[in-house]
């Protein structure tokens, strides 16, 4: 008790948004204001991609008119908050800044979040991955942070190696739509050491923008093998 009184002297609790002090009987990782910005992603949604639709149609979730033209290479893609403060501000930490003090504010946001992990059971459950370099420049690789936060409960089908990225594209956040569409070509592999074929696996990335990362990831696996494809991210944009 001494000890932990200490602590909080010296190291006082702040809000994983706003950096605050927080007051120390709350046990959470932010100050109401920020607490209160969150949005969560919630029905109605495209079934397969998880797009936010208009309640016009029916209030319920249905194909989009996307989906329903292109069948994206996945079978299922869903996202837990919008990419907005404070949301957006944890993961350029943790991504870029190897902050890994951002891990209790999203594992709350996690918990906290309507929507439930939906599909499954996986036999692998893949980060995607990031180039070697471009690993060693950041320190650590946020999806893999992200699919232990968001399936702690089967961490032990968490395989990083699963995928490959056998090419140091240019960061997709730097390119237009388009652009996006071409610069993620051929940049992954499946990895020889596991068998995918016939497989169910989950796609865990940060961010979903234009679903371009993720697709070409359950190409890749598809073209592998694998049966069913579904993506995981933390966040939407």
């Amino acid at each position: 008790m001494v000890l932990t009184s200490l602590w909080n002297i010296g190291f006082p609790a702040v809000c994983s948004g706003c950096r605050r002090p927080l007051p120390q009987s709350e046990g959470s990782a932010f100050c109401a204001a920020c607490l209160a910005e969150v949005a969560y992603i919630c029905s109605p949604l495209c079934v397969r991609c998880g797009a936010e639709l208009s309640r016009d149609g029916g209030g319920g979730d249905r194909w989009c008119g996307s989906c329903l033209k292109n069948h994206p290479a996945f079978d299922f893609a869903r996202s837990l908050v919008w990419y907005r403060e404070p949301a957006s501000s944890l993961l350029l930490k943790l991504k870029f800044h190897a902050d890994t003090r951002t891990v209790g504010g999203l594992l709350q946001l996690i918990r906290a979040a309507p929507g439930r992990i939906e599909g499954g059971p996986y036999d692998l459950i893949v980060p995607v991955p990031l180039h070697p370099s471009r690993l060693r420049s950041r320190g650590l690789n946020q999806a893999l942070i992200l699919a232990g936060l968001l399936f702690g409960d089967w961490r032990g089908k968490i395989e990083p190696a699963v995928l490959i990225r056998v090419e140091n594209s240019v960061p997709q956040t730097r390119l237009s739509g388009a652009s996006r569409r071409t610069n993620l070509k051929k940049a992954f592999a499946v990895n020889a050491r596991f068998d995918v074929v016939n497989r169910s696996i989950c796609i865990v990335d940060d961010v979903y923008t234009t679903g371009t990362t993720v697709s070409e990831c359950a190409k890749t696996l598809k073209r592998g093998g694998a049966r069913r494809i579904d993506v995981w991210t933390f966040a939407r944009a």
